[in-house]
């Protein structure tokens, strides 16, 4: 059991994170960075239940990894913006919206992308208990009563989800498909649009929560950006080096077959391998640690509120404070001359005291 409702969230959103992370990341990083690195050589190919292992074609992953990634960025964007303008969801959950107290928790925890038939299905029956009633269907309504037809606000949750899986997209692949931040901006831009469109006109008003900060959500963000330095730590280079088939001229005798791989004749990896994978590994580190250094530096130097925001918090602090001193100063004076007699009171003398209401005199019984 978490102690705080903070607590719950965070680890309710890091585990929905690293299940969303599995779904849609393992199929791109397979392709990118496992796919034909366990075939083997000839003569000993690897196989895994007795299916030998799938490789590259001659021109690498990058193909494959690129059009998965334009399925993922444009296709599927585009149906999920037709699906929330155009198709309304299946009939489920309709007592979601009736949820008072439960309902706000089920909401939050809920996966569902939209209710627009829970709220056809509201407005059609309280329709049908105006009719009853012998009220009219098309006479004006109350505000609040509009708004109640409205759906119920489900928070920010799948939003904050959605936008830190494509910027996991974005990042840590850029280099199989450079096009993919433009698709992005481009999706943004619809999905503002279409978010206000649902915030303002499909859902009711939400009650406003102060929060500190956006939660877990930011080592979140940082964990993708680590996870992005580390796989682009060659850049482009990697993915564009093309394999170069040579063909030599057949002769009757034999014919010359090449494969990428720094073996010797026996099959063992050469000194030329371990070579390169030092020097690769080495470079990994140096630049990986530059890169974070970088970003340490420029968080650093950038202060993450302004100068000019900073000195007109703090002027109003000291003008609440300076306002809240006075109010006591003066609250102060004012109870000093209430307690100072007057000067009637002064010449009159002591008064005698008036006699209380006789507590303990009983109440004589009839």
């Amino acid at each position: 059991m978490h102690r705080t409702q903070t607590r719950f969230e965070d680890a309710f959103t890091l585990k929905v994170f690293i299940f969303q992370f599995v779904n849609f990341y393992s199929s791109p990083i397979y392709i990118g960075f496992f796919k034909g690195r366990f075939v083997g050589y000839p003569g000993s190919y690897h196989t895994l239940f007795g299916v030998r292992n799938e490789e590259c074609a001659a021109g690498g992953c990058l193909i494959e990894l690129a059009q998965e990634l334009l399925v993922i960025m444009v296709g599927k964007q585009i149906i999920n913006n037709v699906q929330e303008i155009l198709v309304p969801p299946s009939p489920c959950c309709l007592q979601t919206a009736e949820q008072p107290a439960g309902g706000a928790k089920a909401i939050f925890l809920g996966v569902s992308t939209s209710r627009k038939f829970t709220g056809w299905w509201q407005k059609f029956r309280l329709r049908s208990k105006k009719r009853k009633v012998g009220a009219s269907a098309a006479a004006s309504q109350t505000p609040w009563e509009a708004d109640y037809e409205l759906l119920p606000c489900e928070g920010l949750f799948d939003e904050y989800l959605e936008m830190v899986l494509q910027f996991g997209f974005v990042t840590i692949f850029v280099a199989a498909c450079p096009l993919a931040p433009l698709f992005a901006l481009l999706n943004n831009w619809v999905e503002i649009r279409l978010d206000a469109r649902k915030f303002v006109c499909e859902r009711r008003r939400p009650v406003a929560e102060r929060a500190q900060d956006v939660g877990i959500w930011f080592p979140i963000l940082a964990g993708i950006t680590h996870l992005a330095v580390i796989s682009n730590h060659q850049g482009g280079q990697r993915w564009r080096c093309q394999e170069v088939i040579c063909h030599d001229p057949h002769t009757k005798s034999h014919i010359s077959c090449r494969y990428r791989a720094f073996r010797e004749d026996d099959g063992h990896y050469s000194g030329t391998y371990w070579n390169l994978l030092a020097i690769r590994l080495a470079f990994v580190i140096v630049f990986e640690h530059v890169v974070f250094s970088i970003g340490r530096i420029l968080d650093l130097l950038v202060p993450d509120i302004p100068e000019s925001v900073q000195i007109k918090v703090k002027r109003e602090y000291y003008l609440a404070k300076q306002a809240l001193a006075e109010n006591e100063a003066l609250l102060g004076t004012n109870g000093a001359k209430d307690d100072q007699p007057s000067a009637s009171e002064e010449s009159m003398g002591p008064q005698p005291r008036r006699p209380e209401a006789s507590r303990a005199s009983p109440v004589p019984s009839l």
